[in-house]
Order: C-alpha cells, then structure tokens, then sequence
C-alpha cells in the first residue's frame, strides 16, 4: 500500500512535533516520498479536505482550544473514507477509546513513535480504507442488479430490505474490525499494574486481617479490580481475531445443556423457561464453543430485561427452500436452507431509538457498573463467521425477540468456503 504516492495530512501545532514527524517518515526511504501537508490548527482542515485530496491524516490530541477528538468528530462527518491516526503525548488508554468511538482507525503515543511504528500503523490503515473502498464498490454494484430486479419482478421491496441489510453488516463488520484492534492493545497495557495491585492487596488482607476497618477498604478494592478484570475480559473476547472451527454439532442436545446450565438461575429469578426444541434438528457445523456463547449472553440479557420476573421463550425450527417459511419482516436470507433460533422475553424490551445501535460496540442501556456494551457485538461477529445472521425485534414494555439464522451446512467443502470468505475479514 506504500509503493505510490502517500499524500499525508499533519494537524500539528508543535514545531519540534512536525519536524520530528517528517524526520521518521523521511527516515524510512520511501519511493515515492509522501508529500506531508501541515495545518497547526483545527479551524482549516475542513476547508483543505474539500479542497484536496488526502489518504491519510494524523491529528495531535491538543490543537489549542480544541482537541482532536472533536476534529475528527467534525471530519468524520463530511470524510468518512479518510483513515484518521491520532497522536497523543500522553499515553491515555482512556483517550484512546474516546478517539476509536470518534471515528478514528488508530492511535499512536509520541512516547513511544518510531518510523516503523508510524509506517505500520500507516499501512494497517490504508489496507481498511483500500477494503472499505471494495466493499462499498461492492455495494454499489450490488445496488444496481437490485435495481435492475425492481422494474422486472413484483418482489421489488424484499430485494431493497436485504441490501439494506448488507450494508448494515458492512458498517458493523468495520466498526468491528477498528474496534477490535484497539482494544486488544488496550487491555494488555492495563493488565500488568492491575495484576501487581490486586497481588498486593490480597497480600495486606492476609497481613492485617484483624483490622476490620482496613479489611473492608481491601475488600472494596477487590471488588473494583474484580470488576476491571470482568470488562477486560470482555473486551479480549470481542478483540480475538481467530476464525471459527467448524465441527458437526447435535445442535439439540447442545442447546439442552445450555438450558440445563440456566434453568435454575432463571427459576430464583422467578423468570418461566418455555423451550420448543425441534425433535428434527439437524446436525449443525458449528463452532460449538463459540455459539455457546451466544446462547449464554442472550439468555442473560432476557434474564436482565426481566428483573421482575417473567417468561423466557426458545424455539427453534428448520426453514427450507421449499417450505418458504422464512420471511420475517420482509428479510429473507441468503441462504434458503437455514436453522432458526429465537429467544424470546416478556421484559422491558428496547426503546425504537437503541434498535439501530442494539449491536454496536460500547452501546448499552445498563447502569455504567454493570454493562460493558460488548456483549452483543461479540454475538454478531461470532454469528456472522458461522456465516449467520443475529437481528432482534422488541417493542417497549412489552419484549424482545432476538433470533439467530444459521445456514444449514451439510459437506465439509462447504465449511471450506464459508472459512475462506472469513479470511478476509479482520472479525
């Protein structure tokens, strides 16, 4: 992706800063060298975007009265293709996350800034913008041919309502892939002082046991570090890069164990489980591990919508081409042959408003203290390499149905395919 002209955009207001910037670039010999336009403040780079072409920008985190969250919130806006870089002096993880719901595709500290590191984070972004580039291409073309179906055939709505749904998993498979890099850095870097801080305060708990006052103190730093560790765990789930492993699954009997595992945790909650399990279920090639998962998070998300009590409802059923049952709010799937899953709640449901960001990262209607807004995402991602859908219907004060399409898959040259098209995903 180096191998042409780069045209870089620098958003600097230090002159020890920008040179030392065109130095590591320099320093690496790229042929061509980039040509690195600089602007020292956040008020003109709107104008230059419009004005110029660029491939790439990197923006300092302090601009003067402004900072470059908001400048890329402000890019992001009218520049969507543009990769974004942020540079930050500071090494704040918590900066980072704040710059990767922005918008931006990577972060960098000053501290640690090298010409390689520079060049690798240059082209990691330039490889996603080249396959956004793709897909949207993609996107279009596939826009066309439905386009085309409309004027010859009466189906014309249905087609429209799964190239929406392709673009909807285009956006949430990049938001993704951004997110899941990140994190993975992030969670690193926290996890050695944390493990250090919790070895020494498990150590004074044992020293000064007697003294309750203290006691209490320690008890109340384990708890947060416990918390900690509960939210970094979730987000090395959602960072893991590996694919699916595929193995013939008796997908009854693995839902029934998944049951079997909840049914009493549900009863003290005074929630009813009513379950519908296909005698006919066929053997699934699954990742069984992975879509365990699954079942498990989306029963605990009911589980949570009910705190009150209530009934929670699994069925499950095969849809075949020649059954035609598959049609569901005029989404049909593009792959006739397929295993459905629903779990059903009579619980508080989800306001109209959060559907459209029910599976985005970080999203999360709970209390801050009990939800990290990974959860879904990471069933979507792992329901999306099973080749799959997950979508979710719910109506405030009354329910949320989520349900899962699985294609049935019966050869392994076909688990062959489905794991190529993964390969080219970052999720």
């Amino acid at each position: 992706m180096l191998d042409r002209l780069i045209k870089i955009l620098l958003v600097e207001d230090d002159e020890d800063d920008i040179f030392l910037f065109r130095e590591l670039i320099s320093g690496e010999e790229l042929n061509p060298s980039p040509i690195i336009s600089i602007r020292q403040s956040g008020g003109t780079v709107l104008e230059f975007l419009d004005k110029e072409d660029c491939d790439i920008c990197f923006f300092d985190y302090r601009l003067g009265a402004t900072d470059g969250i908001d400048l890329i919130t402000k890019v992001r806006e009218k520049h969507s293709h543009i990769p974004i870089i942020l540079l930050t002096g500071m090494g704040d993880q918590k900066v980072a996350v704040e710059a990767m719901k922005a918008g931006a595709n990577d972060y960098l500290s000053k501290e640690k800034l090298t010409g390689e590191s520079l060049i690798h984070s240059m082209r990691y972004c330039l490889e996603i913008a080249e396959e956004a580039k793709k897909r949207k291409q993609a996107e279009e073309e596939l826009r066309q041919s439905h386009l085309q179906l409309i004027s010859a055939h009466q189906k014309s709505q249905e087609s429209l309502k799964k190239l929406q749904n392709a673009q909807n998993q285009i956006l949430i498979s990049e938001k993704l892939a951004g997110v899941g890099r990140l994190a993975a850095g992030i969670c690193h870097e926290i996890l050695n002082p944390l493990n250090i801080i919790s070895g020494h305060s498990q150590a004074l708990m044992m020293e000064r046991g007697k003294d309750s006052a203290l006691m209490q103190d320690l008890k109340s730093i384990m708890e947060e570090i416990h918390r900690i560790q509960k939210i970094i765990s979730s987000l090395l789930k959602f960072s893991r890069k590996d694919g699916v492993e595929l193995k013939p699954v008796n997908l009854k009997a693995e839902l029934e164990s998944v049951l079997l595992v909840v049914e009493k945790d549900l009863q003290l909650g005074g929630i009813v489980l009513d379950s519908c399990i296909g005698a006919d279920l066929p053997e699934a090639l699954i990742d069984a591990g992975r879509m365990r998962q699954v079942f498990l998070n989306l029963i605990n998300n009911a589980k949570h919508s009910m705190p009150a009590g209530g009934t929670l409802t699994l069925t499950t059923e095969v849809l075949t081409k020649e059954r035609r049952l598959y049609k569901r709010s005029g989404k049909v799937p593009l792959n006739p042959n397929i295993i459905r899953i629903k779990f059903s709640d009579t619980g508080i449901g989800i306001k109209a408003v959060d559907m459209k960001n029910i599976f985005e990262p970080f999203f999360t209607t709970k209390p801050e203290d009990q939800g990290t807004g990974l959860g879904l995402a990471i069933c979507h991602s792992i329901v999306s390499k099973h080749g799959g859908t997950l979508d979710v219907e719910s109506v405030w004060g009354e329910g949320s149905t989520f349900c899962i399409d699985l294609p049935i898959i019966t050869t392994m040259e076909e688990n062959t395919i489905l794991n190529d098209s993964e390969d080219s995903s970052d999720f």
